[in-house]
């Protein structure tokens, strides 16, 4: 298994996540976001600092779980916007 975190990611994956955190009023650095490809599947772990609020997504190719990242950004799963 390998771990990477959000700077190891592909650059188009890296800039969708920016972007979208961006829109929803979020920083990247307020959140630790790594990877795992296991033999089987890639999980993605995002962790909200401030709060510790986590969420895994299972990912395969492409980008599909940042929907999901989206949709419990929006739901409050990671806590509101710092002011």
């Amino acid at each position: 298994m390998t771990m990477r975190q959000l700077a190891e990611f592909p650059a188009n994956e890296r800039q969708d996540i920016e972007v979208l955190l961006r829109q929803v009023g979020f920083a990247a650095q307020d959140f630790e976001i790594s990877d795992v490809n296991g033999t089987s599947a890639r999980q993605v772990t995002v962790r909200r600092q401030r709060t510790g609020a986590e969420s895994v997504y299972d990912a395969g190719p492409g980008a599909a779980w940042i929907e999901e990242f989206e949709s419990d950004l929006e739901c409050g799963l990671f806590g509101q916007v710092s002011a």
